[in-house]
């Protein structure tokens, strides 16, 4: 067991890894392997999926990102390719050497999305399909990257229950890394909860991962839907930052979790 700063203050509990729910997913953008290994020593317990963002790896020495990898996995994060590189694989016709290249290098996850191309629905159940052949899992990402280009929420609605149905892990909430003008975001970055509600009409959040790059952001989803919500494109940095959030050791969520989580642990302990 860990002796962890200030091991003497009660702390709220949270579940333990491997996460199926309240995943934190950190978005690399090309991260070397010093930075990560040092980050991996303060906040490794933190993070459950890594995404090597869009296409960055493709400009990476092959050795190194099969280290940095390796490291991961030793720390029990999933790791994952960013969904454009599975965009470009399916137009090359070549997404199922993608799929052989994430398993060799050691990836135990895929990102399967359609957000900068056509890729039909159908097209995506497939590739769903194929990808779990590999043993990987998927989370698929719904929405379009471009404001213009984008669903309504009843087509959002849709989607993401078709790729539940098929087999998806989690669906991912489309918000990008700036967080402002798709999904459910306006183009402030704050959330709109009517659309929101619409989009995941019959759907259960806990299949779903939202990407929730600002803090705002990460503070609504986990006072709508619990602390055990999955959240994505977290910058890596803030990964412990997500989790005081969660479990209401900050200032904006502590009256919704902390008090309530603490209060109850004390009076099973018979301290209230």
């Amino acid at each position: 067991m860990v002796k962890r700063a200030f091991s003497f203050l009660d702390m709220p509990s949270r579940s333990e890894k491997p996460r199926v729910d309240g995943m934190t997913m950190c978005i690399d953008q090309g991260l070397g392997f010093d930075f990560v290994k040092g980050l991996l020593e303060m906040s490794s317990d933190y993070i459950d999926l890594w995404k090597l963002g869009w296409t960055t790896t493709q400009l990476q020495e092959l050795k190194l990102v099969k280290k940095k990898i390796s490291l991961l996995r030793s720390h029990q994060i999933s790791v994952c390719n960013g969904g454009t590189l599975l965009e470009l694989s399916e137009h090359q016709g070549k997404s199922t050497e993608l799929f052989r290249e994430l398993v060799d290098m050691g990836c135990d996850s895929t990102e399967i999305s359609s957000g900068s191309s056509d890729i039909s629905p159908e097209r995506i159940v497939e590739l769903i399909t194929e990808a779990k052949s590999y043993s990987l899992r998927v989370f698929c990402e719904v929405g379009k990257k471009l404001p213009e280009e984008d669903y309504e929420a009843e087509q959002y609605n849709s989607l993401l229950k078709e790729f539940i149905e098929a087999g998806a892990d989690k669906v991912i909430l489309e918000a990008r890394e700036s967080g402002v003008s798709v999904g459910v975001m306006d183009d402030k970055g704050i959330p709109i909860a009517d659309r929101l509600d619409k989009v995941l009409e019959g759907i259960d959040s806990r299949h779903v991962l939202f990407e929730a790059p600002k803090k705002s952001q990460q503070v609504f989803f986990l006072k709508k839907f619990g602390a055990e919500t999955s959240l994505g494109n977290i910058h890596p940095n803030d990964a412990i930052s997500v989790e005081t959030l969660r479990r209401g050791m900050r200032g904006d969520t502590m009256n919704d979790f902390y008090y309530v989580i603490a209060d109850r642990h004390l009076k099973k302990q018979g301290k209230r």
